[in-house]
């Protein structure tokens, strides 16, 4: 029968990734994300073309776009077990939680009736039915050697599966799966650097016969990953500026993994001087996410485990009036969301600074073309800007909309390199935009059989 990989969500786009691989028949299912973009029945991805009993089901880590559709997915396979890393699982029932208190709202403001796919009660029975694996050092090695792995899962056909360190956010991890001499790495969400926080991925040292590989950066060939410390100064020169003159500093950031990036990051440069010791704000769920970060501190670099995050004011409900008081004084706000998703803070927030020349708002992660934090930040003094669909536009007036690269994500380079270190027979891109996959294709299939993942196409993997 072979090894079949489909995408059922997550191909050429960033969003609902979820994939169905199928080794010799026994079908596994590697991620079950929601499209950040997208709302109701749109959002998820084509669960339908699962037609067969899950043998298990493995989530990378615990972004929206990789675990937000879970509880679906188990509510039509029960009978498949759910693994995780340990920190990876803590998080998820967080965001899930999150989700659904979010999906009501849209039931109630949008009209979308689709909503909720599930409520707070079904969340609960997936706190024992998620299986936790924790990282381990591999016996008679160190830490430094890069044996750092879950412990294995034995499944039917001789499938063996373990986590493997992805870098990104607490708790992410590749997917390392063998059955035979046969291995397939899937690397999810993966970053090659040290953050601040997060240590790199590990890479696998076994022969990869097949490798699925995430492409969110493949498009963007200004992103260096390596710049980092160059994008932090570039970052606490801008504003001091702002903030020394009176303004304060919006940085849309993602609840978990950008938020407490930038908490240690500021924290720092205030502590070196090297940006006004202001008061820091940080939204609801960054916080529960920040705690959970704290509970887990031993996946953190050593520097980092002792940080206390106890350093911010949790922002509130934010209307206009609460809005406008808060922007009187100094302050740097770090809200999501990331990409600005319409009636997030970050979204409130901005609609106002940008029609203030003493504020900044810079944005520090990936944004998609599609989502509103792209138009803010291509958006220049004299536009005129909707920040929803049913809102009145208004003016910029703010010249101090930045971008600096300080992403958890892998740079199109080091993918490349990732690429050509394994050197397996097959390549599987998914993840990223078109345009970027199709380079990533151009630049690799001389060297293996590279194939563009694509919804509802299904890839022999010979």
């Amino acid at each position: 029968m072979g090894w079949t990989f489909t995408v059922l969500g997550g191909g050429q786009e960033i969003g609902a990734n979820s994939y169905l691989l199928k080794m010799n028949g026994i079908p596994i299912l590697l991620d079950a994300g929601l499209h950040p973009k997208k709302y109701g029945l749109e959002s998820l991805p084509d669960s339908d073309g699962v037609d067969h009993e899950l043998e298990a089901i493995f989530i990378s880590h615990a972004h929206l776009d990789h675990v937000g559709s879970l509880p679906v997915i188990n509510h039509r396979q029960p009978q498949a077990p759910i693994f995780a890393t340990i920190p990876t699982k803590d998080i998820a029932l967080r965001m899930l939680h999150n989700t659904v208190t979010v999906m009501n709202i849209f039931r109630e403001e949008k009209g979308i009736l689709d909503y909720p796919f599930f409520e707070h009660e079904d969340l609960w029975p997936l706190e024992r039915e998620i299986i936790g694996l924790d990282f381990k050092v591999a016996a008679g090695s160190s830490p430094s050697a890069g044996q750092i792995h879950s412990e294995r899962v034995f499944l039917r056909g001789g499938i063996q599966a373990r986590f493997i360190p992805a870098g990104h956010v607490l708790g992410a991890a590749g997917i390392l799966l063998r059955q035979g001499k046969r291995h397939l790495y899937y690397t999810g969400d993966v970053s090659l650097q040290d953050q601040t926080l997060i240590p790199g991925a590990i890479i696998p040292d076994l022969k990869i016969d097949t490798l699925v590989l995430e492409c969110t950066y493949a498009n963007d060939p200004e992103y260096h990953s390596q710049h980092r410390q160059r994008e932090i100064h570039s970052l606490a020169s801008e504003a001091s500026s702002i903030l020394s003159n009176g303004g304060c500093v919006l940085i849309p950031a993602f609840a978990l993994g950008r938020t407490q990036e930038l908490l240690h990051i500021i924290h720092q440069l205030m502590r070196r001087g090297k940006i006004p010791s202001v008061p820091l704000y940080i939204s609801g769920l960054g916080k529960s996410i920040t705690e959970i970060y704290q509970e887990h501190r031993r996946y953190l670099r050593p520097q980092a485990s002792i940080l206390s995050f106890d350093l911010f004011s949790v922002l509130g409900y934010l209307d206009d009036l609460s809005i406008g008081s808060l922007l009187r004084e100094p302050c740097l706000i770090v809200a999501t969301n990331g990409m600005m998703v319409e009636n997030t803070p970050s979204a409130r927030l901005a609609r106002w600074m940008v029609q203030e020349e003493r504020h900044g708002i810079f944005f520090c992660g990936y944004i998609d073309p599609d989502t509103l934090g792209y138009r803010v930040f291509h958006a220049t003094p004299g536009d005129s800007l909707a920040f929803s669909p049913d809102g009145e536009s208004v003016t910029i007036k703010n010249p101090n909309i930045r971008r600096f690269y300080l992403s958890s994500h892998a740079d199109r380079y080091e993918l490349l390199e990732l690429a050509r270190k394994i050197h397996p027979r097959n390549i599987v891109l998914v993840h990223g935009q078109k345009a970027g996959m199709e380079f990533m294709q151009g630049e690799l299939g001389g060297e293996s059989q590279v194939f563009l993942g694509e919804k509802g196409k299904m890839i022999s993997l010979e």
